[in-house]
């Protein structure tokens, strides 16, 4: 009896063909037009990227955060990837592969923060936001409680409304800030789209899939996720646009 299990060594088959596979995916895409829409008319400043008058201060610690949560989001990932390799070595591979474009892409926000002025030493003494960290602490619950593919649905989320959304907010944000402000933005979106991240974010989650049951667990995952950034919201425009408003009211 060999006792050795969870490697990985059946390398399981998708469970849907490439066919009923875009028909999931269409499923998958439909339901998260509806979560952006629902985003758009229930979060304060959802769109305030595609704004022309952009709040300089909420800005400002946005792009912060963004620096924070890709830094605190590697040892997350890999954690996924420690779980994906006992399940199918194909999508271990590609989510390798993505993470590798991924994994230091903070260093482009950097680029943005220091244009913005914001210096080193400002960076390291802001602490994340409570949702930040509590994105990444729901990411090693999944890896050690549910499975991986919690995490790969997060991405594909966010690859996707990335794709679908950015290119309005770089227009815009061109106008109100100009290039030399955004490059490392600009580089960031430029690898998500060009190499097609939503795309492979859906192969991998292909060959993770192994059952109908699994397509609405995705489902629910884009809703976690999608109440967790939520929450990021609403900490961002209470901490930047909303205090400083009711400190002039009560001074």
């Amino acid at each position: 009896m060999n006792r050795v299990t969870h490697c990985g060594i059946e390398r399981p088959v998708p469970f849907y063909s490439l066919a009923d596979g875009e028909r999931i995916r269409a499923r998958l895409d439909q339901y998260l037009d509806g979560k952006m829409a629902e985003w758009a008319a229930t979060v304060p400043y959802a769109s305030h990227l595609e704004s022309r008058k952009l709040d300089s201060r909420w800005y400002r610690r946005h792009t912060i955060e963004h620096v924070w949560r890709i830094r605190l989001s590697r040892s997350a990932h890999c954690k996924a990837l420690h779980a994906i390799t006992k399940i199918s070595p194909e999508a271990a591979q590609l989510y390798a592969e993505y993470q590798s474009e991924e994994m230091n892409h903070d260093t482009l926000f950097m680029q943005d923060c220091k244009a913005l002025g914001v210096t080193q030493e400002e960076l390291l003494a802001t602490e994340p936001f409570l949702a930040t960290r509590l994105l990444q602490g729901f990411f090693y619950f999944l890896c050690e409680h549910e499975s991986p593919i919690g995490v790969v649905a997060s991405s594909y989320l966010v690859e996707y409304t990335t794709a679908k959304l950015t290119p309005r907010q770089i227009k815009s944000m061109k106008e109100t800030l100009g290039e030399e402000k955004i490059k490392g933005q600009l580089a960031h979106i430029n690898t998500d789209v060009g190499e097609d991240h939503a795309g492979e974010m859906w192969r991998i989650l292909r060959y993770l899939i192994s059952s109908e049951e699994d397509v609405d667990k995705v489902l629910r995952y884009f809703d976690d996720i999608q109440t967790i950034l939520t929450m990021y919201f609403r900490e961002l425009y209470e901490s930047t646009v909303k205090a400083p408003v009711e400190e002039k009211l009560t001074a």
